[in-house]
């Protein structure tokens, strides 16, 4: 079940594409209740305003206007809508969270507040127009809409309908730098001044004080404006010259080759000025070359390790003003020659062994012992008691005469191995590493047996829809059958064919996407087995929000839902209904539904995790689901973040698992970060919110109490950083995590 949700998301969404999002039909209508004021609580009369269908595409649009009394009553049909009124001297009303329900009406107040047209031009450092500037304001608001226009041939431009409070304005225009200004109230009139985009031409010199024809530079903008700029960057003669660069600070690096296998770096951080065209020579000024660094490499039993790499560092490239590396391999008698390094502390790393190891600046003759990375040998036999020749360990293929495997492994502690080979049935074996070498016994690989299964219907006929059949062992035995779950197809006689099963006894559950769900003992000698289909059971509920109202458009996953090849959707009622694997025991997790564009965008409603169990075939499991409130967040800074790392929360002071079942049952019932980026500013809106939300997780609306983090990473297993955290006050509650790789605790399956 390793990273069961995060696959079977991606599957899902693979297989189904967008969710169905149309509502169920209902023949009653929802009544909505408008109320138009002004800032002094006086009724607006003659208020023209129109919602929209939020989650259904295409959507439709209804229309109305407030009566003498500021009033006006709509019937509609349910679900989840988008309200705006714009009127003539007033801001522009929004409200993106408007639920309707038969029996829940809604009623939406309005105060319009006083607006004004804000005249403005746009020009350059010398004072001249700039024609077509895309400029938007995003109002502090959050009932306010984003106002974009583009610049009149002039420079001129005039925002109607903005309000009087605070916002922030952003200007765009090709070849000018990105400018934003932040102001505490509606500004009177505007005079912007953009600032041609700045240049940048960088030279780099070779430590004997020779310019570099091309040199090799590299270049990270520390404070963007909006979002990551994109530059132009030529060779011009000995130099590299940026173009297009907005004003602000950068730091530039310049790597430059000293020998074969050396490099120095040298960094810097530099202001680019709009308009101006910024010089910039980096040199390795006061960088000494010391002495080579000499010595040899042996093993733990002293004895000289030839064709060992080595790579050596001093200075860290990323932050230091200079750095520098260099790398070589032993000779024959285990020696090895460090040439090309700066001057400082040395750090010394031995491949595939040793972590790294620090010297002196003056260290000249060294001696290094490499303890290679633990790992397991043995041998592979076949049925017949003859080594294979060809196999795999954990899908790395291996050639050997005698069958014999080396498998490295990362650190000490227990592991699991998975042998396969063409024709025969896999295996896993599990292994605790007690030291740097270990010799495991000889494993076989049996021949497997063809299982037949015929899937029938209860009234005896083929069950020919698309399904899936699993493989576990039985209750209280751990199987050694690496096996895996395919989705299957079926002949027109219902018959699925599976193949190197192993001779041992297992539970085969079974499930169609139309015909229903199996499970029944599959002895160790069976070949051929037909399976009654019985009914599933269903899983039915309502979502609301925090005052009762239904949430339309949420996506819905169990991780005993029959054949999975969609994402269930609430209706307009909060309404969901969805065939799940009987008398399981299941999760039910929710994710926010695809809102309107824009801003504002309404807000997030995060769910825990629900525990149920699905009951007997052909029943009914009922459940309400409401998200969970609260005036704390957990925010975590997880910079190092790879593509495998998670960060999960559970409710309570929770102590580390002790196995890795008890570990898949925590990660599946934990909450899941935010969707959306921490801090998520409007002006941001086009950056990769996946990207972000990864390295700066956050958990919001949670009640004051103590929970606990838990970061994962996968290697072979889990591997588990914990995190204890005491909410006592309302806020958000920050820490910053390193990866679990790093000194967490391993699981295995």
């Amino acid at each position: 079940m390793r990273w069961s949700w995060v696959g079977l998301l991606a599957v899902v969404l693979a297989c189904a594409g967008a969710s169905n999002q149309t509502p169920v039909s209902v023949s009653e209508a929802a009544r909505l209740t408008v109320l138009a004021k002004d800032a002094e609580g006086h009724p607006l009369p003659g208020i023209v305003f129109r919602i929209r269908q939020a989650s259904v595409d295409p959507h439709e649009v209804f229309r109305g206007t407030t009566d003498a009394r500021g009033e006006a009553t709509l019937t509609v049909p349910p679900g989840w809508y988008v309200f705006a009124a714009e009127a003539p001297g007033y801001q522009t009303f929004v409200d993106p969270d408007v639920r309707l329900g038969r029996e829940h009406p809604a009623t939406v107040t309005m105060t319009l507040r006083p607006s004004k047209a804000v005249p403005g031009r746009v020009v350059d450092g010398a004072g001249q127009p700039i024609q077509a500037v895309s400029l938007s304001w995003i109002p502090a608001d959050t009932t306010a809409p984003r106002l974009d226009l583009e610049g009149n041939p002039d420079g001129t431009f005039r925002f109607e309908g903005m309000g009087p409070g605070p916002g922030v304005l952003l200007a765009r225009r090709s070849g000018y730098s990105d400018a934003r200004w932040v102001y505490d109230a509606r500004p009177v009139a505007l005079t912007l001044v953009l600032r041609e985009q700045g240049t940048l031409r960088v030279t780099g010199f070779a430590p004997d004080g020779r310019p570099v024809d091309w040199p090799h530079v590299t270049l990270q903008a520390l404070e963007p404006v909006v979002e990551e700029g994109i530059w132009f960057d030529e060779h011009v003669k000995d130099a590299r010259v940026y173009r297009g660069l907005e004003a602000g600070r950068y730091r530039v690096t310049f790597t430059h080759s000293v020998g074969d296998d050396a490099t120095w770096t040298t960094s810097t951080e530099v202001g680019v000025v709009a308009g101006q065209t910024r010089e910039l020579a980096l040199r390795f000024e006061g960088v000494t070359e010391r002495a080579p660094l000499r010595g040899r490499v042996v093993g733990a039993d002293g004895q000289p390790l030839a064709d060992v790499g080595l790579s050596a560092s001093v200075g860290d490239a990323r932050k230091d003003a200079f750095a520098s590396e260099s790398s070589t391999r032993t000779d024959a008698e285990g020696r090895f020659t460090l040439e090309h390094l700066s001057r400082g502390p040395v750090r010394v790393e031995v491949s595939r062994g040793t972590a790294k190891v620090a010297f002196e600046p003056d260290a000249k003759d060294v001696t290094l012992e490499r303890r290679p990375s633990p790992f397991v040998e043995g041998r592979v036999m076949g049925p017949d008691g003859k080594a294979l020749t060809r196999f795999k360990v954990n899908s790395e293929p291996y050639e050997d005469p005698e069958g014999r495997y080396r498998y490295f492994l990362e650190g000490l502690g227990p592991a699991s191995l998975f042998f396969a080979a063409e024709g025969l049935a896999n295996t896993r074996t599990r292994v605790e590493l007690r030291e740097e070498r270990t010799v495991l016994p000889d494993v076989t690989l049996k021949a497997g047996r063809t299982v037949r299964v015929r899937l029938v219907r209860e009234n005896g006929q083929p069950a020919t829809s698309k399904g899936r059949i699993e493989l576990r062992p039985l209750p209280g035995r751990e199987s050694t059958f690496a096996w895996s779950q395919p989705i299957l197809g079926v002949d027109p006689d219902g018959r699925y064919v599976l193949e190197h099963v192993p001779r041992e006894p297992f539970i085969l559950d079974a499930e169609t996407k139309e015909e229903g769900t199996a499970s029944q003992p599959l002895s160790a000698d069976v070949e051929e087995v037909t399976v009654p289909l019985g009914p599933e059971a269903t899983l039915a509920g309502t979502m609301v929000d925090e005052a009762g109202r239904p949430l339309q458009g949420f996506s819905l996953m169990v991780g005993c839902q029959v054949y999975p090849d969609r994402l269930p959707v609430t209706d307009a009622e909060g309404r969901f209904r969805l065939p799940v694997v009987p008398e399981r025991g299941c999760v039910l997790r929710v994710y926010p539904p695809n809102g309107p564009a824009g801003w504002p965008m309404p807000p997030l409603r995060v769910f825990w995790p629900l525990r149920f169990n699905s009951g007997r075939p052909g029943g009914t499991v009922q459940v309400e689901l409401r998200p969970y409130t609260g005036p704390a967040s957990v925010q975590v800074s997880f910079p190092d973040a790879g593509e495998w790392d998670r960060v999960i929360l559970v409710p309570g002071d929770v102590p580390m698992p002790s196995t890795a079942d008890a570990m898949d049952a925590l990660i599946v019932s934990a909450a899941e970060p935010d969707m959306a980026p921490a801090e998520q500013r409007p002006e941001r809106e086009e950056e990769n919110e996946f990207y972000r939300s990864r390295r700066e997780p956050r958990f919001s609306h949670l009640p004051l109490g103590r929970y606990t983090v838990f970061v994962l990473g996968n290697l072979d297993g889990v591997v588990a950083l914990r995190y204890s955290v005491n909410l006592t006050e309302p806020g958000v509650h920050r820490f910053e995590t390193k990866r679990a790789v790093v000194g967490g605790v391993r699981f295995v399956p």
